[in-house]
């Protein structure tokens, strides 16, 4: 059963209202931007009303949420191996239902996951439906879960529309979802920008960019998700991402690139998602003149886009990326994309997206000086790890755009998601790349599993290895491939089914025969008597290695002594 939520009509007083309210604080983030921006046409402007106005719209706001309940899902999920950004956990979040026919629901990029993911919905009514990732995107916050709307037999399914256009600063918002594990929470607030730079949740972590944010002073908690940001017409304008905690500020993502990628996502086709391997953030004119900017660009700018107020420069320029081989760096101001003048993050994502494999003729203004730089759009998707390989517990894919943009690296290395087996004696588990095994080298997995699957059963290798914030501190550690416990299987993602197909390697070489050796025992002199002598010759060196854990033992591996008992049978005490 499906029942679509139509814009209501309400009167103009009703339509530019709005209401301050003061909310508390939502997830971790450390914010350290604060542009406050004008509006143009990229950037529309609002009419502001009293907060008397504002009180008439209590009915209407009643009537909205009640009929937007039926869109709304509570996510209850697990990832069960470590991928990439995102490692091992439960958690709750939310959803909302955009395709009631398709099953589609609209949330968060890091609630589905960079890796594989297991979950559920929980409906208004508490039916519950298993949900399957099917999209989610390199690196803005948003992905689309799917069920089988045939599952859901007692409820009527609500179709909650998209609407990113209707996002304004000043308009009222209700944040539907499962706020701090509950199931339902309905939070109020008022969109305060719609123009700030992507938050920065931290290192080693997923962290979004390229992409204006929307701010609004409301309280959130962890739960919130994935939560639909409703105006008083029924309609989601953003999607709840995250938000400060010491704070009432929280941070939806703007709806734009979701439209696309759903238009896509319905036909069954793949999105296009282009990149020049660049992070741009948003800077006023004040910060652009300081880094040259001529008086006359920013007129022209300034004609053309009139209300607005910064310019988008480059901040990191990744080495090797199709960007830096053009010759940007960072610091350039970008003017225009193929004539024309680019000053907005949707622009400048649609140019790349729709672009993908051709060439972009970019002006950037470098010093006061005009550049022209041809530069190659290239697929996001291939830069984005799809596929991993497991040895025992070692988890490892090929570095991804998103952390390789966190500490300006080339995208490529074998990053170690869960260390594991192969590296257990190593102290400190976060952020590895492994550069050789064997003495061999591995750039990426491929190389990886062809080194792994020739080296015989039970033989020491030396695995090199360095953290992905100093390469220049290499490290080296001794372990033992031991193919009993540890298989080496290949797992790709698959976005029909949702699942991840598993390919195991097989045919190992056979362990290298141990040669027995002739051995000089220690003599004992002086007056130490004949039986304590002899017994030299009976003490041996005891290496254990546990590949899982039993008993309350909780090392993987470690060293002891023991007593030959019985030479024939080989038997130690």
């Amino acid at each position: 059963m499906v029942e679509k939520i139509n814009e209501m009509d309400v009167d103009s007083s009703q339509n530019s209202t709005f209401s301050k309210r003061r909310r508390t604080g939502l997830v971790s983030s450390n914010i350290n931007d604060d542009i406050d921006v004008a509006h143009d046409a990229e950037h529309p402007a609002v009419s502001v009303v009293s907060d008397v106005t504002a009180l008439k719209d209590v009915p209407k706001w009643q009537e909205v949420t009640e009929a937007t309940l039926g869109g709304i899902v509570a996510v209850r999920a697990s990832q069960p191996i470590s991928f990439d950004t995102d490692y091992v956990t439960c958690f709750n979040a939310t959803g909302f239902i955009i395709d009631a026919e398709r099953g589609i629901i609209l949330t968060n990029r890091h609630v589905v996951g960079a890796g594989p993911f297991v979950g559920e919905a929980i409906m208004y009514d508490h039916e519950e439906v298993e949900v399957r990732g099917i999209y989610r995107d390199p690196i803005h916050d948003f992905g689309f879960l799917q069920f089988d709307p045939s599952r859901v037999k007692y409820m009527k399914m609500v179709e909650i529309p998209l609407a990113p256009e209707h996002a304004r600063v000043g308009i009222d918002v209700r944040i539907i979802g499962n706020d701090a594990g509950e199931k339902l929470s309905i939070l109020a607030g008022s969109v305060s920008r719609i123009d700030r730079n992507a938050p920065d949740y931290g290192t080693y972590t997923y962290n979004d960019f390229n992409t204006f944010y929307i701010q609004s002073a409301s309280n959130l908690s962890g739960g919130s998700s994935g939560s639909p940001v409703i105006d008083i017409h029924g309609r989601a304008v953003a999607l709840q991402a995250g938000g400060r905690t010491n704070e009432a500020t929280n941070f939806f993502l703007p709806l734009d690139r979701v439209k696309r990628a759903y238009e896509f996502i319905k036909e069954g086709k793949p999105v296009p998602r282009g990149t020049v391997q660049v992070k741009f953030t948003y800077s006023p004119f004040d910060d652009v003149r300081r880094l040259g900017l001529p008086e006359e660009t920013e007129a022209m700018v300034r004609r053309i886009r009139p209300g607005g107020i910064g310019m988008l420069v480059a901040v990191t320029v990744l080495p090797d990326g199709p960007g830096s081989v053009a010759g940007l760096e960072e610091g350039d101001v970008l003017v225009s994309i193929n004539g024309e003048v680019v000053t907005h993050f949707v622009t400048l994502e649609g140019m790349l997206d729709d672009n993908v494999g051709s060439e972009l003729k970019l002006v950037v203004n470098r010093g006061g000086t005009d550049i022209e730089v041809d530069v190659l759009v290239e697929d996001m998707h291939e830069v984005t790890p799809s596929q991993m390989v497991t040895y025992g517990d070692t988890v490892v894919n090929n570095l991804s755009y998103q952390l390789a943009n966190s500490f300006n690296r080339p995208v490529c290395g074998v990053y170690a998601a869960n260390a594991g087996t192969l590296l257990a004696p190593v102290f400190d588990h976060v952020g590895i790349l492994i550069e050789s095994i064997d003495s061999k080298p591995v750039n990426n997995i491929e190389e990886f599993v062809e080194v792994m699957k020739a080296i015989p059963d039970r033989l020491y290798v030396n695995v090199v290895f360095y953290y992905i914030h100093d390469k220049s501190a290499k490290h080296t550690v001794l372990t033992q491939i031991l193919r009993q416990w540890n298989s080496l299987k290949i797992y790709t993602r698959n976005d029909k089914t949702g699942l991840w197909d598993c390919k195991k390697i097989p045919d190992y070489p056979k362990p290298r025969e141990i040669a027995p050796t002739d051995v000089r025992f220690p003599t004992m002199g002086g007056d130490v008597p004949p039986g304590v002598a002899a017994l030299v010759r009976s003490i041996v060196r005891v290496r254990c290695y546990m590949p899982v854990t039993a008993e309350g033992n909780y090392d993987s591996e470690w060293s002891s002594y023991g007593v030959v008992v019985d030479t024939d049978r080989g038997l130690v005490i």
